[in-house]
């Protein structure tokens, strides 16, 4: 990497990480519990961010490239970072930890945790705090607070973070659509806070699941996720959840009052399509497992949304599923929701481009705007295949290889026959944190950025 300009970003990267540390040392001070395990990661954080924000560099612009390197190499820091916390408070190993907080930041919500209720009260929040960073991105929070690239091309850095977002299209600066978008955010996050109050959930748990609702997260400070929960506690979370899949893209729309253009988006119309008709497909399949036909159209409306936006809560044991909606659930994993949103997954708008791509050029060369969800599919595909094999080593069975794999890839946590992967490998467990990290990015950062160091 000669630009040194990518170690400055970085550098501003942890600092900026290292000071979102204050909110956990505060919940920690408020419960009367450990202060020194944030406040050491924390420092030490803010130590090598700051050596590398101190480098002279010559060049100040930042290109592609450099935006893919400087994204990934912060995420695989900042994952290490994240990790010290979980192994300070004595609650796992340090391989166990970094399996935690990839899962945390990348909004997957795997767990390697058999009991969560017994996490200290900080902890539970900083897992959630971490789907909350996570869900929008670490760099975007950085990229809305302090100023960028001289030759105005962090543009780069938000689209090797979140593909899919073109909001700066319609204002003329960065920073000015960050904060919109931020603001959209944290409007969903307070009004499912404010919903969850009205249905007699306490602020802190409140808060927890907003965090991780509208950062599809999934980590819960409950061992059965949800469950436990009123219907209309359920019911607002099912809806959050939903609308958190949609592409930000939408709610940007809306708010400079664009409301036909936001309407006739074909990725929404598609997403709302593929919802309703999974929805009627798994409650038809499954109403006689509960007692009545109104908790067998919550479970299904939850599962599915659940599912589909990557977030990975659960309300009630979905192993009992037949077979036909297991497959359909595993789709909707890999396909998840829209892009532009905080799911994870192949998204919408590449399964749309590919069938257009399919039916216009079936027998000519294809289009080259169509080779990047061509190529994005093969890795996808390869990826996938490489860390199954990985998995298979544990011994487990097909069927529990396979759901980890495509679980924690797709970022969505929710899986079949998998409660928490405290007894997968070291190695597995290293293997299913780089998928994780490979899902979030989409693959070509990672990419991009290994293969500059082979340089």
């Amino acid at each position: 990497m000669k630009n040194r300009i990518i170690y400055k970003y970085v550098g501003k990267v942890l600092i900026t990480f290292s000071a979102l540390m204050i909110l956990p040392i505060i919940v920690s001070l408020i419960f009367k519990e450990s202060v020194l395990t944030f406040l050491i990661p924390s420092i030490m954080c803010f130590i090598v961010g700051l050596l590398l924000s101190r480098i002279k560099v010559t060049n100040k612009y930042i290109y592609a490239k450099d935006g893919f390197i400087i994204v990934s190499l912060s995420w695989i820091l900042i994952s290490f970072f994240a990790s010290l916390p979980l192994y300070f408070s004595h609650s796992t190993d340090i391989v166990s930890a970094i399996f935690e907080a990839v899962s945390a930041l990348t909004t997957t919500g795997s767990t390697v945790f058999e009991d969560v209720e017994s996490l200290p009260l900080s902890i539970l929040f900083y897992r959630s705090f971490m789907h909350f960073i996570g869900g929008m991105g670490i760099i975007t929070f950085v990229m809305a607070v302090i100023p960028l690239s001289k030759n105005d091309k962090s543009m780069y850095l938000l689209n090797a973070e979140m593909p899919g977002n073109n909001s700066e299209k319609m204002v003329s600066s960065t920073k000015k659509m960050l904060i919109y978008l931020y603001l959209i955010y944290f409007t969903l996050a307070i009004t499912e806070i404010i919903l969850l109050g009205l249905c007699k959930v306490d602020f802190f748990h409140s808060v927890l699941i907003a965090m991780s609702t509208v950062s599809t997260g999934g980590l819960t400070y409950m061992n059965n996720s949800l469950a436990n929960l009123t219907s209309y506690a359920k019911l607002v979370v099912a809806i959050f959840m939903f609308l958190s899949g949609v592409n930000f893209n939408i709610y940007f729309l809306l708010v400079v009052n664009k409301f036909k253009s936001a309407f006739k988006s074909e990725e929404l119309k598609v997403y709302i399509g593929i919802t309703i008709v999974s929805v009627l497909f798994i409650f038809i399949n499954t109403y006689k497992l509960y007692a009545t036909l109104l908790s067998g159209l919550l479970n299904s409306v939850f599962h599915t949304v659940s599912i589909m936006s990557s977030t990975g809560f659960s309300i009630s044991n979905i192993n009992a599923y037949p077979s036909s909606c297991r497959v359909l659930m595993l789709f909707l994993m890999l396909v998840s929701a829209c892009g532009g949103s905080t799911c994870g997954g192949f998204k919408i708008s590449r399964l749309i481009l590919m069938f257009k791509t399919i039916r216009r050029d079936i027998l000519k060369v294809i289009h080259p705007s169509s080779v990047h969800v061509i190529t994005f599919l093969f890795l996808y595909a390869t990826f996938i295949i490489v860390i199954m094999f990985i998995v298979s080593m544990n011994g487990f069975n097909f069927d529990v290889t396979l759901n980890s794999v495509f679980s924690t890839f797709a970022n969505t946590g929710l899986c079949f026959n998998i409660y928490n992967y405290q007894d997968f490998s070291a190695l597995s467990k290293i293997a299913l944190s780089i998928g994780m990290l490979l899902g979030r990015l989409e693959i070509f950062p990672l990419i991009v950025m290994f293969s500059d160091f082979r340089k």
